[in-house]
């Protein structure tokens, strides 16, 4: 039974994946808010739901919604990115310096093989982990998610209500 689901968590993902990201035909659609640059050497001011900039990825970050690890994948998905992927040190101390101290779902997951993180973003494994002492400890044996906590990465119950960061990355 438990590899059924397993089985069938790896296709919703790959799913999930694999749809395309939405497009919208009404600029007003579409959030307008100040910009937060980072390492940026051209001035961009455009419509967009990934209000922070730092590189050539564009961030959003939510703090008043509060959902599952599998809706905020959703939900991002819908403002056409995915989950946070982290890929170095400095992303993640930009990132970090740049949003309230909360708890974040990210990316990382190990949902399809126990205890190997793949960024639901990439299907890879993920790139950067700086993980709290003493995690990842799959904690009752249901955490197979990863949240930033304060200021390092947590694994917890996917199931868990905690808010959520999205990411794009210009074309």
């Amino acid at each position: 039974m438990r590899n059924k689901f397993v089985f069938l968590l790896i296709v919703l993902q790959l799913w999930d994946f694999a749809m395309p990201s939405p497009t919208v035909d009404d600029p007003l659609q579409l959030v307008e808010s100040n910009r937060t640059v980072v390492n940026v050497d051209v001035e961009c001011k455009y419509r967009t739901n990934f209000p922070i900039q730092i590189g050539k990825k564009f961030y959003h970050v939510e703090t008043e919604l509060e959902v599952s690890w599998y809706q905020a994948a959703h939900n991002c998905r819908k403002l056409g990115g995915h989950l946070l992927n982290i890929e170095s040190s400095t992303e993640m101390d930009l990132i970090l310096s740049a949003i309230p101290s909360s708890r974040y779902w990210i990316s990382g997951n190990c949902l399809a093989e126990y205890r190997e993180w793949i960024s639901i973003a990439t299907g890879e494994t993920v790139p950067y982990l700086r993980w709290q002492e003493g995690e990842p400890n799959n904690l009752f044996g249901e955490e197979f998610c990863v949240e930033i906590k304060r200021t390092l990465l947590n694994d917890d119950d996917c199931r868990l209500s905690l808010n959520y960061i999205c990411e794009a990355k210009t074309l």
